[in-house]
């Protein structure tokens, strides 16, 4: 029998964390047809596979890449490290629903990132954000979170209160719209303005909607570093009281007075399981994490909004206060706060250099407070940065734990073009080359099978995705093929927009979306619904 595409010879980890056997892979059409011994399975287009590693498509569990996926439909920065499904809509944000304040931060990213004119935001729901990008085609497969952000701020705005009962159902109504359409769960940005307003209850309340239509809960923990103990025990209670599966996001540990604690929330992370929660968590490859330079101010300059935001920056009394709780927290650690993209013209000289750096080419009498704040507020609040605050040791333990899986808290770029702007975190184009490379093979902090389960069949699996994740006759064809020893991440933290070595074919739904390291143009990939 003659199948469609045969992968011959290669060495076949089939995302269970098994140990590895040689063999060929056949698949005809959507599906993985056969597996079999080595040179057993003929097809019509045969690829030598031999001294390559053979795995079901990456699965990244946790990606902001809502609102360049419309304009990078191939994915590019995805594909090409292995990447067939993204789960988007973390941290509390998504890119539906789209109405009131929700839809002003939505349209607000498109236009501050120069993609207005090429995305046509001609969405309101979840669900027809997700029927816009199925429509249009997409190189990988795509599933979606719904973010409390969102839910919140078209029914509350930014304010900085509780919803009444009448508010609250009205939110409860917007998170079951965009489970019924097709949302895996709901997340939620505890850290982030407006997601920071809600308490424990609203979340809840929120989460056992998720949880009726068969959805997780994944979250962006209130705090990950001085209150991280506390934020994991919310989480647990939010998990029980919502009855609800928990995804506890790109976990780890901020700042030295804080490194080890993850070795106790783990353990509580296990106990709960032993009591009936599940409960898991994802994990980037890097020491340094990355969000908005306006993050590092505290939640209640953002009550209100942007504007409310930039209107205490331009008082001189609240700059005063702001600064001094800045220099408080940060002390002398400005060399951890890298600033990575800017949009004011006038500001691109601060791109890929530290706050301290830039306090000190200004003179000993700059303060690196009062100049984050400058920055702040000449770019509107658009500025992005990677803080090296984590710990090595802690994520080997995140890493090495049997319920952590991969996932990259990044987006689908392309060095060209607006999406190409910038200094961005290097995790962006190579998480899953830097721990098959790097962990993996040099550091042997993983086996690879083990590295490989955590990024195909324990997630898959989270998700509930019955028919990928696994090499197993009957499902479906989402493979990636990489070279065990070249495989690496290429990027660093100043040059971060290289794509990797070493994976070589990319295989979506049966189709090559890469062979031969370079992107075919093929767009198979689907929306996955809940």
């Amino acid at each position: 029998m003659s199948h469609d595409t045969v992968l011959r010879g290669g060495r076949i980890v089939d995302g269970t964390g098994s140990p590895w056997r040689r063999g060929d892979v056949a698949v005809d059409g959507t599906r993985l047809a056969a597996l079999g011994p080595p040179g057993s399975l003929d097809g019509d287009d045969v690829v030598d596979a031999s001294g390559r590693v053979v795995a079901p498509g990456f699965v990244d569990v946790h990606t902001h890449s809502d609102f360049t996926l419309p304009a990078n439909r191939d994915a590019h920065s995805k594909v090409r490290q292995g990447v067939t499904l993204e789960v988007v809509g973390n941290c509390g944000t998504s890119a539906g629903p789209r109405y009131g304040d929700a839809a002003r931060s939505v349209d607000g990213w498109f236009e501050s990132n120069g993609l207005g004119e090429a995305v046509d935001l001609d969405w309101e729901s979840l669900g027809e954000y997700l029927e816009r990008l199925e429509s249009g085609g997409v190189s990988l497969h795509v599933a979606s979170l719904v973010g409390h952000g969102n839910v919140r701020a078209a029914v509350l705005g930014h304010e900085d209160r509780s919803p009444d009962e009448a508010e609250l159902e009205e939110m409860r109504a917007l998170v079951d719209e965009a489970m019924r359409q097709g949302a895996v769960g709901l997340s939620t940005g505890l850290f982030y303005p407006p997601g920071s307003y809600a308490d424990t209850d609203e979340v809840a309340a929120l989460a056992r909607v998720a949880a009726e239509h068969g959805g997780i809960y994944a979250t962006h923990m209130r705090s990950e570093s001085d209150a991280l103990i506390e934020s994991v025990e919310e989480t647990l209670e939010i998990g029980r009281r919502a009855d609800v599966p928990v995804q506890v996001s790109h976990h780890k540990a901020v700042g030295p007075d804080n490194w080890g604690k993850v070795r106790y929330t783990l353990r509580r992370m296990e106990l709960a399981r032993e009591r009936g929660l599940d409960v898991q968590c994802d994990q980037y490859p890097y020491v340094a994490s990355s969000t908005s330079l306006g993050a590092l101010l505290p939640n209640w300059a953002h009550d209100g909004g942007d504007e409310a935001l930039l209107d205490r920056l331009r008082d001189e009394a609240t700059r005063e206060r702001l600064a001094a709780e800045l220099a408080e927290r940060y002390g002398d650690r400005w060399d951890d706060v890298l600033v990575t993209n800017v949009q004011n013209p006038a500001l691109k000289r601060a791109e890929g250099e530290t706050v301290a750096a830039l306090a000190a080419a200004e003179g000993e009498e700059r303060d690196p407070a009062t100049l984050l704040l400058d920055l702040v507020l000449e770019d509107e609040n658009r500025a992005s940065h990677v803080n090296f605050g984590m710990d090595e040791a802690d994520v080997r333990t995140v890493m090495q734990h049997p319920l952590t899986m991969v996932g990259s808290d990044g987006s689908s770029l392309v060095p060209e073009g607006p999406l190409g702007e910038g200094v961005p975190h290097p995790r962006n184009y190579g998480t899953f080359p830097r721990v098959l490379g790097h962990y993996a093979r040099e550091e042997g902090v993983l086996s690879l099978e083990a590295a490989v389960h955590k990024m195909t069949g324990l997630p898959a699996a989270r998700l509930g995705l019955a028919d990928r994740g696994v090499l197993r006759a009957g499902l479906a064809a989402d493979v990636t093929v990489f070279d065990p020893e070249t495989v690496a991440q290429t990027g660093d933290f100043l040059a971060p927009a290289q794509y990797p070595t070493g994976v070589e074919h990319v295989l979506v739904d049966g189709s090559f979306v890469v062979r031969d390291g370079d992107h075919t143009g093929a767009r198979p990939g689907t929306v996955i619904r809940g």
